[in-house]
């Protein structure tokens, strides 16, 4: 079995693959190279993991809080904000469908939202990234969950 972090990664994979303007654009990766077969895409990454203990005898439980990254891809002549604004709504409503990520986490929450612009190209491109923190459990010695 793999790392619950991985399960939790898939999972939004999964929640994120099917929406109207990306379809099936949406790749478990940070350094995934975005074409314009790609576009609109969306990448998922898990950029950290903190671990809180929350019992003293051994094994211990561990309250840990996973870091995703969600990052929108949009490369227009003209309503690219606009895109990436219904796009980064798609996925927020799609994330909070199931805040458990199937049972694997006790929570799912957007904490927050930024955008870039990058004009260098023959066509605008703009990255939306969306922090999202999932709450999960474990055992420590037990990283599959």
């Amino acid at each position: 079995m793999s790392h619950i972090r991985t399960r939790i990664r898939q999972n939004l994979v999964t929640s994120l693959t099917g929406l109207a303007n990306t379809g099936s654009n949406v790749f478990d990766s940070r350094v995934y190279p975005m074409t314009a077969d790609t576009l609109p895409g969306i990448c998922v990454y898990t950029s950290s993991e903190i671990s809180n203990y929350t019992s003293i005898n051994p094994p211990r439980t561990l309250d840990k809080v996973i870091t995703a990254s969600i990052e929108i891809y949009v490369q227009m002549i003209d309503t690219y904000d606009e895109v990436l604004d219904q796009i980064a709504a798609d996925v927020e409503e799609a994330l909070y469908t199931d805040l458990t990520r199937n049972g694997l986490a006790q929570d799912t929450r957007v904490m927050s939202f930024d955008s870039t612009f990058s004009g260098d190209v023959e066509q605008p491109l703009i990255l939306g990234k969306l922090t999202v923190q999932i709450r999960y459990s474990a055992v420590e010695g037990s990283p599959e969950g």
